[in-house]
């Protein structure tokens, strides 16, 4: 199994279940490299007076098992000290009336083709036809759309992709065109991607691709809030080609935040050192040149950052936002070159 940046359906636990549940309704559509987070996952230590708890990812992780090259990441000044934030939520939900409306926006019709009762009173309202699909989940409200075929959508079709300043205004005209708030959010990242029927695989040349991936967070103080799944941030748009929507996820943001307590952070020269030994790999997308051979991740043999960036994440299990190192850049595994993710607590000891 792989974990990449490409979640297009469903987090596990709470989405275990819906998977198989889109699989169903999509008709056979294929929904591509996604990974998960465990929704009642362990948190991590912690005792009773609140103690800030330690680093835990929520999802599958692999570690740096050979060489870390740091030649191509440049010192990078980072703040000494930042707020560990609790996290409140709001609690609110979509209504079937409200998810019908939503529909509406998307040109679905009005009545769901199905209902999906989920553990905890949740539930998630399934729109389908023609070519496309969408799911509607009551709490946490989340919108997730998609065509069935994906990958036809984008490999069959001729264009230019967007380039990112063109990319991020369409896309907020976009969720603007559905009547989705875009006040609260914050541009994060772009990725260009080779959707194909064996693998997705993100390069660096915009001529080669087919797909272009774009990402928004909410932000506390200038520093982007990825929540709680890394891979999984509020909104994801996927464009091909010809300019279409061919993936959406978002996310209601349904949360405050306030003040828990000063903590100190490490240095770059105590990250970068402490990287190896206690760096999580939390996702990877393979390179044009091991399309081929990539079939199931493993630690890596090798990684070579190019980034670092400090981020903040909801530890699962807790109401906890901490300040976290992520680290991006190439890596190697004994099927090939890969583009990862690792995550390394940024609380001094």
């Amino acid at each position: 199994m792989t974990l990449n940046d490409l979640s297009n359906f469903l987090q596990r636990n709470r989405k275990k279940i819906l998977l198989a549940t889109l699989i169903i309704f999509t008709g056979g559509g294929l929904l591509l490299f996604w990974q998960s987070s465990q929704k009642n996952k362990e948190p991590g230590p912690a005792d009773d007076e609140g103690e800030i708890p330690t680093f835990s990812f929520a999802g599958d992780t692999w570690k740096i098992s050979g060489q870390l090259n740091l030649g191509k990441l440049a010192e990078t000044s980072l703040p000494q000290e930042t707020v560990v934030y609790k996290v409140s939520e709001q609690k609110e939900s979509i209504t079937e009336p409200q998810a019908q409306d939503i529909a509406e926006r998307f040109d679905f019709d009005r009545e769901p083709t199905n209902r999906v009762f989920l553990p905890d009173g949740e539930k998630m309202f399934v729109f389908a036809q023609d070519e496309v699909n969408m799911a509607v989940f009551s709490y946490p409200r989340e919108i997730r759309y998609s065509f069935k075929n994906v990958v036809a959508k984008t490999k069959n079709v001729s264009g230019k992709i967007y380039n990112q300043s063109t990319a991020i205004q369409k896309a907020r005209e976009y969720l603007e065109s559905k009547n989705l708030p875009t006040a609260n959010i914050v541009f994060f990242d772009t990725r260009y991607l080779i959707y194909d029927v064996e693998a997705i695989v993100q390069t660096q040349n915009p001529k080669m691709a087919n797909a272009l991936e774009l990402s928004f967070v909410r932000a506390i103080v200038g520093q982007n809030i990825l929540g709680k799944t890394i891979s999984e941030p509020l909104v994801r748009v996927v464009f091909n080609r010809t300019g279409t929507v061919v993936s959406l996820s978002y996310k209601e943001t349904d949360q405050t935040f306030t003040q828990f307590k000063i903590i100190s952070l490490l240095s770059f020269t105590e990250a970068t050192a402490s990287l190896k030994e206690n760096g999580l790999v939390i996702s990877m997308l393979p390179t044009e040149a091991a399309k081929e051979r990539f079939i199931e991740a493993d630690d890596l043999t090798s990684f070579t950052p190019q980034t670092i960036s400090l981020v903040y994440y909801q530890v699962p299990g807790t109401e906890f936002l901490i300040p976290i190192y992520l680290f991006e850049g190439k890596g190697t595994l004994d099927a090939g070159e890969v583009y990862a993710n690792v995550a390394l607590s940024a609380i001094k000891p």
